[in-house]
């Protein structure tokens, strides 16, 4: 008897764990099943996002990690990339993220406001973009108004290839927000800034002072300035991007809670001969970019160092180069435009500093860059990178050698006593086969000669005196200038040359061609009575 009930207390016991440990894995698997986490999504390099589909994109085409988020995701979300920002004020960070729902292409924006009380976050209403690019998309947080509170940013490139910018500031006393309130959450994240554009957008920051820095003053509110195409009518009555390019800023109004439209600036594009601009432009950004492939100097260099950029549109690369230093980027996107083209790209080392390329086609051998990065740097009035460029190699690709304009060149050079740089310190002089340069109450004497290379005329100097600080070899061309001329009772303005400023551009030769080099260049104008 006692051996039986031995047996049965056994059996019983060994039923009681079977049933906890089938009990136990259903539980896991469940929690399994029910758990959502974020999937982070890092992607590859962009010469193959233009064929990759949106499967792709999140699965097999992207490195992904399995991480947790502050912010309860959905089965259906995936997780992009995430910010952490103060965007109410309180002294605790926040949380932005940016998902991707299936079966959506385009990015939803999630803030996430931290809940002091229960140590969590409350997840707001969704705030829609209309971006599919993820290299081209930036999210970032930046006291825009001055008034020491962090603007939630967003800005990318459409799928429509508009550029898009849009700016929500956080309004404590629960004004009606761009997207459903959430209940029990005082407060809303308010649109203030809402900008597209064919061109670019960027948002001008200018210096604050010490006591700003110090939180004891407020500072002054950035502009943003909105690069478009001017907008014409042609003959069958359709509205179509001209040549010009507008410049509109827009400043913070406090009185609003918006920013309004302040300025506008009309930039009158160059005229190009129909031929020449045919060949370089046909519409496709093919055409574009074989014309830009290659490399490029910057004509003007005050600081004496030369500055490079090389196109490679095959390899999807933009190279910076300055003395030792070389920038990667990775060429992202681009937008052509009239006379130009918008180029988007993403720094191949630091992924999340993205640079805007502004090119402009000045001439068959000649481009205006002007340079933007990601909102998360300081922006200047100007670059060092901007400013005009040529071609490295100085033969043209369009145009035969003509040894008329060398000799135009030469005779305007004589035809001087004297040429003065527009600073007033140095003063150069060419007569019968001899110069002589003024500097720092020196002179340099020697003989020159002229030479043709490519399209580019060369001025070759060879001093004769102990010391030399000219460059052996300067490739020369006249300035241009802006005149006003009445055509049929109209104003209009037209672009010509200026042969009372001429441009002497360091340069190195071979036997078969010639490159710009270190050195500086000087710009020299006619005495004027």
């Amino acid at each position: 008897m006692r051996t039986r009930s031995i047996t049965l207390l056994f059996i019983l016991v060994a039923i009681l764990l079977a049933a906890g440990f089938f009990a136990s894995k259903k539980i896991i698997r469940t929690s399994e099943n029910t758990s959502t986490r974020a999937k982070i999504v890092t992607p590859k390099g962009s010469h193959n996002t233009e064929s990759e589909t949106d499967a792709e994109r999140l699965d097999s085409g992207y490195n992904s990690e399995t991480l947790d988020t502050f912010i309860t995701l959905r089965s259906s979300e995936t997780l992009i990339n995430t910010i952490t920002i103060d965007f109410n004020n309180d002294g605790y960070d926040d949380e932005v993220i940016t998902v991707r729902r299936l079966g959506s292409d385009v990015f939803t924006i999630i803030p996430g406001l931290f809940n002091p009380e229960t140590a969590d976050y409350d997840r707001l209403g969704d705030i829609p973009t209309s971006i599919s690019k993820i290299r081209t998309f930036s999210l970032s947080g930046m006291d825009l108004t001055g008034d020491h509170r962090n603007a939630l940013i967003y800005q990318g490139v459409a799928d429509d290839e508009n550029y898009v910018m849009q700016i929500f500031l956080w309004d404590p006393s629960g004004g009606t927000g761009d997207y459903e309130d959430v209940e029990g959450v005082r407060g809303a994240l308010v649109k203030i800034g809402d900008f597209v554009s064919d061109g670019t957008i960027f948002i001008q920051q200018t210096e604050r002072s010490d006591s700003y820095q110090l939180s004891l003053s407020r500072g002054e509110s950035f502009s943003v300035w909105v690069y478009e195409s001017e907008k014409i009518t042609d003959e069958n009555g359709n509205t179509v991007a001209g040549q010009n390019q507008i410049q509109k800023e827009y400043k913070w109004n406090a009185s609003s809670k918006k920013y309004e439209f302040a300025n506008e600036i009309k930039v009158t594009a160059g005229k190009l001969a129909a031929k020449e601009l045919s060949r370089i432009q046909d519409g496709t950004v093919e055409t574009f970019a074989a014309f830009l492939n290659g490399l490029w100097y910057k004509t003007s260099n005050e600081d004496n160092v030369i500055r490079y950029i090389y196109y490679n549109y095959e390899a999807r690369e933009i190279i910076l180069l300055q003395s030792d230093s070389q920038e990667v980027y990775e060429w992202e996107d681009n937008k052509l435009r009239h006379n130009g083209i918008y180029l988007y790209t993403v720094n191949a080392d630091i992924t999340n500093l993205q640079r805007r390329f502004d090119v402009l086609l000045v001439s068959v051998d000649e481009i205006k860059i002007t340079l933007y990065d990601s909102i998360g740097l300081a922006i200047k009035e100007s670059s060092e990178w901007d400013g005009q460029y040529k071609k490295m190699s100085l033969q043209s690709s369009f145009e035969e050698s003509d040894e008329t304009e060398k000799n135009k060149i030469l005779a305007q050079l004589e035809s001087e006593e004297e040429w003065k740089t527009i600073d007033g310190i140095n003063t150069i002089s060419l007569k019968d086969s001899r110069y002589k340069f003024n500097f720092d109450n020196m002179q340099e004497e020697g003989l020159y000669s002229m030479m043709k290379i490519g399209t580019y005329d060369v001025l070759a100097l060879r001093s004769t005196s102990f010391d030399t600080v000219l460059n052996p070899f300067y490739a020369l061309e006249f300035g241009t200038k802006t005149v006003t001329e009445t055509v049929k009772k109209k104003t209009v303005e037209k672009i010509v040359i200026d042969y009372d400023t001429i441009i002497f551009t360091p340069v190195k030769i071979t036997p078969t061609d010639c490159f710009a080099t270190d050195g500086k260049a000087y710009t020299f104008v006619r005495q004027v009575e």
